[in-house]
């Protein structure tokens, strides 16, 4: 295909390029004049590194320290370079945060800079778009075809939601996306109408009409896509490519920044296996026929037949299921399969059964819309047969394969797989593709090494760069470790409880702002919540949980707006929460962060280094938990003028061997030894 370049923003002489981003990040620059942002080596270090990467289609890995500025480090050089040389920029994040940071903030921003200045007025008419699943979308068709046969789909609480969605489709819907509705959509209703089918098709669906088309008609004239990591991910375990009229978008002639790179590995392994629930195959059965409701999508066209092999289908998954829960699992909430055919076949001639009724009906069916609707279907149970199967067969002796409990109440059993190392998967897919891809993190060395972190990825040929934060860590932060506090694994746990609890509510009563306690499991953090929430109330201050009170961006709005609350966190809050200024005063770190051993990919990880006579806690445990380690320490200070205590409760990283490790990767050289005696009785 010949590419038609536009010589306004044609740059011939790829210094001049160079030339132009050093324009905007040297000292007076274009950035600090024309809008007043100030100079930081470290951002006009990573700005440059990031266009030589994409020049030169070389690989980049690129750590920088909190506060450099990485987004507008690697927008500026990405825009400059896919308008001038036609080629498409790949962003890919991991948490909506930073999503909404990049589209809402940062695009602004960079529009701002460009139509203020002449030397950047060709670019100012940069397009950027978000792209989002499918099944994100909302599709008009679906949704009209739904409205119509809604006494047969939908029962009554389903027909509120559904009057609901209409509403909203008429009038508020912008993007046509999920995340538009408060409260979330019911997940049965959606599944209807999303565009997640056939249904919603470029014969049926068009642009001005159709949400996803219209969102996927921008993307593909785009300069800059948004993506998520986990959608990425998916559509390469897909196999997509660029439409055939087309130079790219997603590959081969795109290139792609990976931020929040420090999550790749993990998102990759997730979304390039297999996961199948009990949810999910019960709904599925439900949505082509409810035996209680007499509801569902074969109540038009359906047989006795055909309803009885759905309503068999249903009683072979709930003893599928229940088999699992009771016998196979017992008391424990995950266990790893090992051998083949350890889960019963049982299940798979049910589903056959509901298999061939919908390819008989989609071949009788006259009504279009119902024959694609089948047709679908068949399809989406032929994929819940061949997973099933891989995982009760173990297909794929890269994988690991496991069986685990989910939900507050734990009713929900999972069928997983996910790929023992991606790093051939990404080599073969990602890296070794004619795409320069950028990877950039504040947390991607061990040692200020990044050699870890590219091996796992498969990467080769890769430059690495790291740049420290160009924040003032020795005045802006105050650090504190505990040296009294019980081991958490000991067998006095009622004495370690006590003690977490007593001094998380001394150290949040006793400084001014709020404070984030960081856990590293639910147990833990709902034992404090339960016990201090009363005591908090008589204070007239608040405390919250992650996963009882709110959402995570409610949480993060209450934190900001009340300034002096209590807020324990676990997982995520370790990695991606962003609180600036006195509402976020000082961070709890109650453990150090080891992940479960327990876990299957975990145990598969560790035998694997043991059979290569490496030792798993040093090669695999030990650099994980430092990588979360300084995650959870990157929470407190997150702007030049934030101050703030760090407070780190336990003490094996006092009394071991391996707690010299964590220590050097602390901000600053100077802390202070504290016991808790004093904050207790005070």
């Amino acid at each position: 295909m010949i590419k038609i370049i536009d010589q306004e923003t044609s740059i011939q002489n790829p210094d001049e390029l160079n030339s132009l981003v050093r324009s905007i990040f040297k000292p007076d620059g274009l950035l600090q004049k024309t809008l007043d942002f100030e100079h930081r080596a470290e951002q006009e270090e990573m700005a440059i590194s990031v266009l030589e990467s994409i020049d030169s289609n070389q690989h980049l890995v690129f750590e920088a320290g909190t506060g450099v500025g990485k987004s507008l480090a690697y927008l500026i050089p990405s825009v400059l370079f896919s308008k001038n040389r036609k080629r498409p920029c790949i962003v890919a994040t991991n948490t909506i945060n930073l999503q909404e940071q990049i589209l809402n903030k940062d695009i602004p921003t960079l529009r701002t800079l460009f139509e203020k200045n002449q030397s950047l007025h060709s670019f100012a008419d940069f397009s950027c778009a978000l792209l989002v699943g499918r099944g994100n979308y909302l599709c008009t068709t679906r949704l009209r075809k739904a409205a119509l046969g809604q006494g047969e789909l939908f029962e009554s609480r389903q027909k509120k939601e559904l009057e609901r969605i209409l509403k909203w489709a008429d009038g508020e819907a912008v993007e046509g996306i999920r995340q538009e509705l408060s409260p979330p959509p019911l997940q049965s209703v959606w599944d209807a109408v999303n565009a997640d089918s056939s249904l919603c098709s470029a014969k049926r669906c068009s642009p001005e009409h159709c949400f996803y088309r219209k969102a996927r008609a921008q993307v593909e004239k785009a300069d800059i896509v948004i993506v998520n990591h986990s959608l990425l991910f998916s559509l390469l375990g897909a196999g997509v490519s660029p439409p055939n009229d087309s130079d790219g978008i997603i590959f081969p002639d795109d290139f792609i920044i990976f931020d929040e790179a420090h999550e790749m590995v993990g998102e990759a392994s997730e979304h390039l296996g297999v996961s199948i629930s009990s949810w999910t195959l019960e709904n599925s059965l439900k949505r082509l026929y409810n035996p209680a409701k007499r509801k569902g999508i074969l109540k038009k066209v359906g047989r006795v037949k055909d309803f009885d092999s759905v309503d068999f289908a249903l009683h072979a998954v709930s003893d599928f299921f229940n088999h699992l829960h009771s016998v196979t699992l017992g008391q424990k909430d995950r266990i790893r399969i090992l051998e083949p055919n350890e889960i019963p076949l049982d299940l798979l001639p049910p589903l056959s059964r509901v298999i061939r009724s919908l390819v008989e009906l989609g071949e009788n069916c006259e009504e279009e819309s119902l024959k694609v609707e089948l047709i679908d279907q068949s399809k989406r149970f032929q994929a819940y047969i061949h997973g099933l199967s891989e995982i009760i067969e173990i297909k794929d002796s890269n994988s690991v394969y496991w069986i685990e409990r989910t939900g507050k109440q734990k009713q929900i059993i999972h069928l997983r797989s996910a790929p023992l190392e991606v790093s051939r998967i990404l080599g073969r897919e990602l890296f070794d593709k004619s795409s320069p891809v950028v990877m950039t993190s504040a947390t991607l060395t061990q040692n200020a090494s990044s050699s870890k972190f590219i091996e796992s990825t498969g990467c080769k040929n890769v430059k690495d760069v790291v740049v420290k934060s160009p924040f003032d860590y020795e005045f802006n932060m105050h650090i504190k470790i505990f040296e009294d506090c019980p081991e958490p694994m000991s067998q006095e746990r009622s004495r370690y409880l006590e003690y977490l609890l007593l001094s998380i509510d001394s150290l949040a009563s006793s400084i001014e702002g709020g404070t984030l306690a960081l856990f590293t499991n639910y147990q833990d953090l709902h034992y404090c919540y339960h016990h201090l929430k009363p005591k908090w109330n008589k204070k007239q201050r608040s405390v919250y949980a992650q996963g009882i009170d709110h959402s995570r961006s409610e949480l993060q709005k209450r934190l900001l707006e009340e300034g002096d609350v209590l807020l324990l966190g676990a997982e995520s809050f370790w990695k991606g929460f962003d609180a600036k200024g006195p509402a976020l005063s000082q961070v709890i770190i109650t453990r150090l962060p080891f992940e479960n051993p327990n876990h299957p990919m975990l145990e598969a990880k560790n035998e694997k280094f043991t059979q290569e006579g490496k030792n798993s806690f040093f090669e695999l445990t030990l650099p994980n938990a430092i990588i979360r380690f300084r995650q959870g320490i990157g929470r407190l200070i997150r702007s030049k003028t934030d101050i703030g205590e760090l407070v780190i409760l336990d003490s094996r990283i006092l009394k071991k061997q391996y707690g010299k490790l964590f220590i050097s990767e602390l901000p600053k050289k100077h802390f202070d030894r504290e016991s808790s005696t004093f904050l207790i009785e005070d």
